[in-house]
């Protein structure tokens, strides 16, 4: 009988998460992308909305941004953000610190 296992992701992507003064900053230091929101629930949830839309417009103009010198690293990033299905699984990829 197969015994059911639990599979852990490894993490591929991180957010910081830092209060500047009054409000919540979250950086993704992997593609450069920063966010400012007044909680930090806030600010996560931003920068997962940035990390959807910058791998959604890195697709959409691949050509130019696969040749970039300060955006070609990204791909493998793009590549495992593009297959996540759901937020869930897009959340599983990342790590908060």
């Amino acid at each position: 009988m197969n015994e059911p296992r639990i599979m852990i992701q490894e993490k591929m992507l991180s957010i910081l998460l830092a209060l500047d003064g009054v409000k919540y900053c979250a950086y993704c230091p992997e593609l450069d992308l920063a966010t400012e929101m007044d909680t930090p629930e806030e600010a996560i949830e931003d920068m997962l909305e940035a990390v959807k839309d910058y791998a959604e417009e890195y697709i959409e103009d691949i050509e130019l941004y696969s040749k970039s010198p300060n955006r070609a690293h990204h791909l493998p990033y793009i590549k495992a953000i593009s297959s996540c299905k759901t937020d869930w699984e897009l959340r599983m990829f990342i790590e908060i610190k």
